[in-house]
Order: C-alpha cells, then structure tokens, then sequence
C-alpha cells in the first residue's frame, strides 16, 4: 500500500470516528434535556449545558475540516442539538415603569472569612437590599458594622438555614415558608416583608439543597415545590421579588415549571444566562461557571438592568439588578 493509500486509511478512519463521535453527542444531548424531569443524571447535564454548546461548536468545526458530508452533517447535528436547550429558555421581564431600587443577592461562601471584598464593590455598597446566603455571625457582624443599612433580618441564622437580608427599607416581617415540610432536607425558602414607600414588597431568599445525589436532587424539587406553592398563593397585585444561590441551572425542567406554574419571570438573558458559581481550584475562572444565582419578579416587578458583580472571595458572583415597583 502506498502512501497515498495510507493517508486516506486514516481519513477514513478519522472521519469514522467523528461521526461516531458527533451523533453520540447529539444524542445524549438531546435525550439527558428530555429526560431532566425524570432522571438525576440527565438533569445534572443541564450544569453543563454551556459547556456542551462550546463542545457542540468544536464538533462542527471539526466536521467542516474533514473532507467528508457525512461529517459536515454531523458537525451540524452536533451544533443543533447542543445549541436547541438555549431556544427553551424563557424570556425576562420588561421594563416597566415605577419606583426603582436596586437589590445585589450573593452567595458569600462560607469559607470565605473576609467580607471587605464584597463591601468594597460600589454596587452592594449602594443598594437598597441585599439579599445573602451561606451567611456566617462574623460576615453578619461586620456588615452591621459598616452601618450601610439601617433595617436586617432575624440574627437567628441557623433558624433561616444561614440566609440574610439587609435593607434600607424597614422590614416589617419575617416568616419561614412551609417549616413543616419534611423533604427538603431541612432547608426553608424566608419570606419577608419589606415598606418601599407606601408600598408593601414581598421578598423571598431561596437557597435549596445542591443536587449533588439522587436523595439530594429530590429535596430540591421538593424545596422548589413549597416555593411555587408560596408564590402562587401571594395577591396577584402584590410585587414580589425572589432572590438567592438556586442550585438549579437556567435549563433544568424544575426551574421552567416554578416560571410556568407562577406566572413569574426571570432577570436572566434568554440566550446566554451569565455564569455564577464556578470552581475556585482552577484559577477562579468564571466564564467556565454555571448560571445558579439569579433574580426572579412577579409580573408587576420590571427590570431595567441585570449585571455580575466581580469575584470577592466566594465561588458565587453577585447578581446584581435594578427592578422597579409599581
């Protein structure tokens, strides 16, 4: 066999093993985003779903520089699959008008012992409330301290499975949403109250269990259950804003179904939702992350601005929005 013969051995070769390759991808793409609802494995790529865009789009490339159709076909197949979870996201809210203020929620880590860092970002310093999970008394003591804001929630923090809200507009009350449910691993949406003028704004802090296992994916839907309950059950009139470290990425079918179910809508972009917990081991680079920290708003709430806050400490970035009450 010459050389000629040799080289298109391997092409052929190569160009088998991509296709193979491409119409795997495609497949489990497509089959773990239908499954999600049902299957812990499959909802859990829907971590991932960017990072199988980024592998989709390698794939199609790839395709496109071999010289065979049936790899250029599965460069696309690949592409579309990975690209058609993003078509499915939901659109954010619209601007509307009203009283604007402007809320940061953050997952501090609880790790992370220096609360300087997020204190020095003139976002949080200015907004109105501040909405924190993974909250530790020595953070809680120090932003008391900086004397920001003149209105926080119970210092109970075990009671409110380490969640805080601190504001400049009073707090007139606090409750724990469905405390007598046994299934979501002991952890509580809080619902607070909170006077923006002469109007009462409801405020939710959600932190639900991380699906790292089976059990423990089953106690964030249950979490995610008692939280759509809550919400469908709030006056339609009522502005209501719900805020924390969702442990539940933009594509999962249990995020979808709380939005569909309520009627609520979210802050994040329909086609790139903005990564906010990422990985701290490998350089804190965050554009590798997966979007989980987020805003959501009834239907009276608008949006005018959704942005991320710069690293300062944790392995979460601040979201940081302004909405407006009618």
């Amino acid at each position: 066999m010459g050389a000629f013969g040799k080289y298109a051995r391997v092409v052929r070769l190569l160009v088998l093993l991509t296709v193979a390759t491409q119409v795997v991808f495609a497949a489990a793409a497509l089959v773990s985003l239908f499954l999600s609802r049902h299957v812990w494995a499959a909802d859990m790529a829907n971590f991932l779903r960017p990072h199988l865009f980024l592998g989709g789009a390698g794939l199609f490339v790839f395709g496109f520089a071999l010289p065979s159709r049936w790899a250029r076909a599965g460069g696309v197949l690949a592409l579309v699959a990975a690209a058609v979870p993003f078509f499915l996201l939901p659109a954010p809210a619209p601007s509307t008008p009203g009283t604007a203020i402007s809320m940061v929620s953050a997952n501090i880590y609880v790790d992370n012992p220096d609360p300087s860092g997020f204190l020095a970002i003139p976002e949080v310093a200015s907004a109105d409330i501040v909405v924190l999970q993974e909250m530790t008394p020595l953070w809680q003591d120090a932003l008391v301290a900086s004397g920001l804001w003149p209105h926080e929630s119970s210092r109970d923090l075990d009671a409110n499975t380490d969640m805080k809200l601190f504001s400049r507009f009073p707090v007139l009350d606090e409750r724990t949403v469905s405390p007598q449910s046994t299934d979501t691993g002991g952890r509580f949406a809080v619902r607070y109250e909170v006077l923006v003028g002469e109007r009462t704004v409801v405020v939710y802090a959600v932190h639900p269990q991380t699906p790292r296992t089976p059990p423990m994916w089953r106690e964030r839907s249950a979490y995610l259950r008692d939280l759509a309950e809550a919400l469908k059950s709030e006056p339609p009139e009522t502005p209501v804003i719900v805020a924390g470290d969702w442990n539940t990425p933009s594509w999962s079918p249990f995020f979808q179904d709380l939005l569909s179910s309520t009627g609520y809508r979210t802050t994040e972009s329909r086609w790139w939702p903005a990564p906010t917990r990422f990985s701290t081991r490998y350089g804190s680079v965050t554009q590798l992350g997966t979007p989980i920290d987020r805003i959501i708003v009834s239907p009276s709430v608008g949006l005018e601005d959704l942005s991320m806050g710069p690293t300062f400490g944790s392995n979460h970035l601040p979201v940081i929005a302004r909405l407006t009450i009618p």
